[in-house]
């Protein structure tokens, strides 16, 4: 799949371009949040293309896949990225899944980029795991996707509520599955919007927070089972 210019601009992490690690953030021995597991965990490893995502090569791309778009619990924090659920979902299901996701990323962005994402594949179904509700996006267009996420709470509970309503909003694609990370807003009402309720964990990460490989496996076999369910056309 050949991207224009302006459909990597558009797409482009650079601080993150063709990036090679094995800590990230929170998953790393300075930082995480339990030590003892950090140090039992084993090697993880962190490869990202050449516009700064933890997933296929651009070369790759095909542009019907699946896209899978969140924060540091889609990008796998604290797992390889066999382990993650959109690479387990795409073993399930037998169709290209890619995962854009953004360690650190706010409604704002995963909004602002699914959209982006639009305007370049025709997918045939969009996973949406939305972040905590308090995040935001500085309104700084000029810096770069990983330079503006507001992580700290600045406003009230239902001002972070409705930004979010006006970020889900914005999404306009019928086959979307709107899912969210644990404890993502204090008493979310899951009967009035369309989002499916965060997953249980069973297990945690390298860096003692977020999703282990059992509760990826989880999640990828809640999300399968509702495409299974709700795909007009046999996987």
């Amino acid at each position: 799949m050949e991207l224009s210019a302006q459909a990597r601009q558009s797409l482009e992490i650079p601080f993150y371009s063709n990036l090679k690690c094995d800590k990230l953030g929170h998953d790393s021995f300075e930082h995480c949040f339990d030590k003892s597991l950090f140090t039992r965990f084993g090697k993880i490893t962190y490869q990202f293309n050449d516009l700064g995502y933890r997933t296929k090569p651009v070369d790759d791309f095909v542009g019907d896949e699946i896209l899978v778009i969140g924060d540091s619990f889609t990008l796998g924090l604290g797992v390889n990225a066999l382990d993650r659920y959109s690479e387990q979902a795409e073993d399930i299901l037998g169709h290209s899944v890619l995962n854009f996701s953004l360690n650190g990323a706010s409604n704002d962005w995963i909004a602002r980029k699914t959209n982006a994402l639009l305007q370049i594949f025709h997918p045939r179904y969009i996973i949406i795991h939305w972040t905590f509700s308090h995040r935001r996006e500085k309104n700084q267009p000029e810096w770069k996707d990983n330079e503006r996420t507001e992580c700290e709470p600045l406003y009230s509970d239902q001002d972070n509520l409705q930004n979010w309503i006006e970020n889900f909003n914005k999404i306009k694609f019928p086959n979307v599955l709107h899912s969210a990370i644990p404890d993502w807003h204090p008493d979310f009402d899951y009967s009035i919007y369309p989002i499916s309720p965060p997953i249980q964990r069973q297990d945690l990460s390298r860096d003692g927070f977020h999703y282990g490989p059992k509760t990826h496996r989880a999640l990828s076999e809640k999300i399968t089972n509702f495409l299974a369910a709700h795909e007009p056309h046999p996987w």
